[in-house]
């Protein structure tokens, strides 16, 4: 796989635990991982949250800052609906939001480099694949396999695309100029220029295809037009994905995501998080994205569950605030919300022996099996190996290719 940037040819390593040497990406090598600041969220009760975060952050390298969560108990009636501790860390800067049950794999900096050019990609006012004839002739339209009933009920599912469109991200890097632009911009951040998103949402229990808000879902086109809003960037024969039988968010979910029936096997994608997203496990907000949240979330107010209703909002929809307030119009124009993600996640939940929520059992029941969904070389799975100071070639892949 190849990618030209900084206007010379660089090779994207088919090996998942080679990095890629460009010098745009390298501050993913820092303890931030690229970002000003990482906080974590912890109740200062859950002091065994707090330490096996603290060992797995040194073990990787990564620092971070706790923030004290609260619980609903804390907060008086008046100032319901109750501002959800993540507001409190939108400073003016690119901040790096983790909830203290979150997992990545080993090879998460190596992960976040190929996200950063898909970010770079997907925030970026030119629409690269109508401007060149060789992208356009290389996108792949694939068939979506969401349903009405399987796609997020945060938004309208009446509207699901009929077809994905996809393309490789060594495919767009190659034919655009925008490794040139990029390079000559002067961006403090590897992920694209802050001024341009508003929140990557790369740590989640499960994301829908994006679709281009602009276009009816009974539109008679067989293609609907492409825009940064519903276009696929794929990384194909990803190691760091598992096979498609294992995509699943949580132990009792049904089948699993729809990535794993509309892709090859071992695919990653990278788009806009306009199709809606759930659980709010890792997430970056750049000044930008930080103001536009505080005036939606705390200043006009919410009232539903935050990380829907910030799914709700980079899908282009405002809160519902209730009975007494207007209801926000389906599908009206807004101001564009620039939110980026993966499939699957780069942060996931980690589900601890005998651990249970402390907000509930997402999804119908609670996590009771020791694992990480979606991650193969697991952090917090290997804790004991790692700390033993084994090579990271030795260590457990809990999602194997081979048949169980």
């Amino acid at each position: 796989m190849w990618l030209s940037l900084q206007i010379h040819v660089v090779l994207v390593p088919e090996d998942s635990f080679e990095y890629l040497k460009d010098k745009s990406l390298r501050d993913i090598l820092n303890t931030t991982l690229g970002f000003e600041k990482i906080f974590v969220l912890n109740l200062p009760f859950r002091t065994d949250r707090r330490d096996a975060m603290v060992l797995s952050a040194a073990i990787s390298n990564i620092k971070v800052d706790f923030v004290d969560g609260v619980t609903g108990e804390s907060i008086k009636q008046s100032a319901y609906p109750p501002p959800e501790e993540n507001l409190k860390l939108l400073p003016g800067i690119r901040a790096f939001i983790l909830e203290d049950d979150v997992d990545w794999d080993i090879r998460v900096r190596q992960n976040l480099q190929r996200f950063a050019l898909a970010s770079r990609v997907l925030s970026s006012s030119q629409n690269v694949i109508t401007t060149s004839s060789n992208l356009q002739s290389r996108v792949e339209y694939r068939a979506n396999t969401e349903t009405e009933e399987s796609a997020f009920q945060i938004i309208d599912t009446k509207n699901l695309p009929k077809r994905l469109p996809s393309i490789p991200l060594s495919s767009v890097y190659k034919e655009s100029k925008l490794s040139q632009q990029y390079s000559s911009s002067g961006s403090t951040s590897p992920y694209g220029d802050p001024s341009t998103w508003d929140i990557l949402w790369i740590g989640h229990c499960g994301a829908g295809f994006p679709r281009n808000p602009h276009v009816q879902s009974n539109s008679a086109k067989h293609h609907t037009p492409i825009s940064s809003s519903n276009l696929i960037l794929t990384q194909p024969n990803d190691p760091t994905v598992p096979m498609g039988r294992h995509l699943k968010a949580h132990p009792f979910q049904g089948g699993p995501d729809a990535l794993a029936t509309a892709y090859p096997p071992h695919t990653r994608i990278y788009h806009r998080s306009t199709g809606g997203e759930l659980c709010t496990v890792g997430y970056a907000v750049s000044q930008r994205g930080a103001r536009r949240l505080l005036h939606q979330f705390a200043v006009k107010g919410w009232n539903g569950i935050f990380d829907a209703e910030m799914g709700r909002w980079c899908a282009g929809e405002d809160p519902d605030m209730g009975k007494n307030f207007p209801k926000p119009v389906p599908g009206e124009a807004k101001k564009e919300r620039v939110c980026i993600t993966s499939q699957p996640p780069i942060f996931a939940h980690h589900h601890p022996m005998q651990g249970e929520s402390d907000i509930g059992g997402l999804g119908g029941g609670y996590a009771r099996k020791y694992e990480t969904k979606y991650l193969r070389y697991s952090v917090r799975m290997n804790l004991e190996e790692l700390v033993q100071g084994k090579g990271e070639r030795e260590l457990v892949d809990q999602w194997p290719d081979e048949e169980e």
